[in-house]
């Protein structure tokens, strides 16, 4: 929409401030930012991501602040984590390499961990416990209050 330069998947190219570099001022972060480090690219996962959104967020406090960014973006990998069924995930992170059982439940303590609220944390450990006990899982509805007649909300 900015007529950004794209890189061959449609991602936006960046500078090493995260910056669209033909937009003053507009910032793109996650997979949907085409981000080199060492001549390679960042991966487009949750992990890059949240770590491009806290440098981008305390880079526009500095701005408003009148102060300059001296630092570019730099990606820490702290190891990839992924369930790849029930009672199973895999790990690697650097020269470890692990999966299995107690691979899976160390997935389910660090997802759990990293959610921003005590309510999150309980909510999502009940659904869990629910599901892996009955084997359903639970749906999630988004309630709406019933349209009056007569208003459009477009």
């Amino acid at each position: 929409m900015l007529g950004a330069s794209t890189d061959r998947v449609g991602r936006a190219i960046v500078d090493p401030f995260l910056k669209v570099m033909d937009a003053p001022g507009v910032f793109v972060v996650g997979d949907a930012a085409s981000v080199m480090q060492n001549e390679r690219p960042v991966p487009g996962v949750a992990q890059a991501a949240i770590q491009e959104g806290r440098y981008v967020g305390g880079l526009i406090a500095k701005e408003v602040a009148g102060r300059e960014a001296k630092r570019p973006f730099r990606y820490f990998d702290k190891g990839n984590m992924a369930v790849v069924g029930k009672n199973y995930a895999v790990l690697e992170r650097g020269w470890l390499r692990t999966s299995g059982f107690l691979t899976w439940l160390l997935w389910a303590f660090v997802h759990v961990l990293f959610l921003p609220q005590l309510q999150n944390r309980l909510r999502v450990q009940r659904q869990w416990l629910w599901s892996y006990f009955t084997g359903q899982r639970s749906s999630r509805l988004i309630p709406e209050p019933p349209r009056r007649p007569g208003t459009d909300t477009r």
